[in-house]
């Protein structure tokens, strides 16, 4: 007798734990999902960065480049003014820009490990 009742009590406490499990939409959070791409990004610049294995005055330039930069980009993108092939033309023209800001401030075998490590992401 008491088999049958540890049995159903079982199976009711299970039906009833799995009602209250939550459901996330089929649909992904476009914002969550780019968070997470942008946090895997900054983490593989990180590493990319320590490959390179720079001077403490080589890293406060690259930080300075990349403040920079990152105030130019973010001018570009809220300047209501261009088109979107305009904004693409310029913050690609910012990019290279900052590439060539960078190899400036890079030795020889740093920038022969930067250029290799960017020849494996693409």
């Amino acid at each position: 007798m008491k088999y049958p009742v540890i049995l159903i009590t079982f199976l009711l406490f299970s039906f009833f734990a799995s009602a209250q499990v939550e459901r996330k939409p089929a649909k992904a959070d476009s914002s969550a999902t780019t968070s997470s791409v942008n946090k895997m990004n900054e983490q593989s610049k990180k590493d990319r960065m320590k490959e390179l294995d720079l001077t403490k005055e080589q890293k406060l330039k690259m930080k300075e480049i990349r403040q920079s930069g990152k105030a130019k980009r973010e001018s570009i993108e809220n300047n209501t003014s261009l088109s979107e092939p305009e904004k693409k033309k310029q913050l690609r023209a910012l990019q290279i820009e900052q590439a060539q800001k960078i190899q400036e401030i890079l030795t020889d075998e740093q920038k022969a490990k930067f250029k290799a490590e960017r020849q494996n992401r693409q």
